[in-house]
């Protein structure tokens, strides 16, 4: 574990994902990410790349070799080299190597920026072509923050929780198969300033997709805590929990949505697939302000 720490708050990032660990308020004594609980999510956050969620059948070609990724792609499943760390700032990194080729065909460099300034986090993403061609990719973020509610014994009912933006917004939604899994189509949907997220989003086991061009932010109100997250670089935000289990909500920004349900099979034909040209680099990111 590695640790970003000022007078207010003491973040832990995972070396393994490189993911958020812990979001510690020191002044209230509290822990503000999801505790996994084994009724619902293991997880508490995951750096996603180089695919979003699920590829049908886990499987993808590029020219005409098939390979296999699991959900969320690469980095959720190995351990990063640490390029740099001190109290205020930490850079994470992965290369690709032997492992990697195996399952995603290219050669990158991929760097994960962590900023703690005050009160506010910002998690920074980059990718490096260092191959001799185009490589094909998306990415992402998946923090859980921990939200109000009532632990019944077998579940977990969502209360005093709201989803606030900037105004009202007329946005496409994704539609999502049975399992939750695999898009099936979309349409243009009228998303209100004011989401209570018990009565209008957690109806299903499933992930909350909107197109983002119009949302440059959202504050999540709970647990007397407000968490304003800039999403004005992000394409796509989805929002998850697992209904019935896990007093946590998800605010993802997405760069890449998941595979449809009858997709084209070759990886830079997919919909929303981002690319970079031999030598070239894209950073992007989020941040989350914690307002108490």
């Amino acid at each position: 574990m590695v640790f970003l720490e000022n007078d207010n708050f003491k973040v832990t990032v995972d070396e393994i994902g490189g993911a958020l660990a812990s979001i510690y308020d020191k002044k209230n004594n509290c822990e503000l990410m999801y505790e996994p609980d084994p009724r619902s999510w293991n997880g508490k956050d995951v750096v996603i790349f180089p695919f979003v969620a699920r590829l049908k059948d886990s499987k993808y070609i590029v020219g005409d070799k098939e390979y296999h990724l699991k959900n969320h792609g690469i980095i959720r499943y190995r351990k990063l080299d640490i390029k740099y760390s001190d109290s205020k700032e930490l850079v994470l990194n992965l290369n690709f190597d032997k492992d990697t080729l195996s399952i995603y065909p290219y050669k990158f460099n991929f760097f994960i920026k962590y900023i703690l300034e005050d009160n506010k986090l910002s998690i920074r993403y980059k990718v490096l072509n260092v191959d001799d061609k185009p490589i094909y990719y998306e990415l992402g973020g998946h923090p859980a923050l921990k939200v109000d509610g009532v632990d019944t014994g077998y579940s977990f009912e969502i209360k005093n929780t709201i989803l606030e933006f900037e105004n009202d917004i007329v946005t496409n939604k994704y539609y999502l198969n049975e399992d939750g899994s695999l898009i099936t189509g979309k349409s243009i949907n009228q998303i209100p300033r004011l989401l209570d997220v018990t009565k209008d989003l957690i109806t299903e086991a499933k992930t909350i997709i909107l197109e983002a061009s119009d949302i440059n932010s959202v504050k999540l109100k709970t647990l007397g805590y407000e968490y304003l997250f800039d999403l004005s670089e992000a394409p796509i935000l989805a929002l998850w929990t697992y209904p019935g289990y896990g007093d946590y909500l998800c605010v993802e920004p997405w760069w890449g949505i998941p595979d449809i349900i009858n997709p084209n099979p070759e990886l830079k034909d997919k919909p929303m697939m981002r690319s970079l040209n031999p030598n070239e680099s894209e950073e992007v990111g989020y941040s989350i302000t914690i307002i108490r």
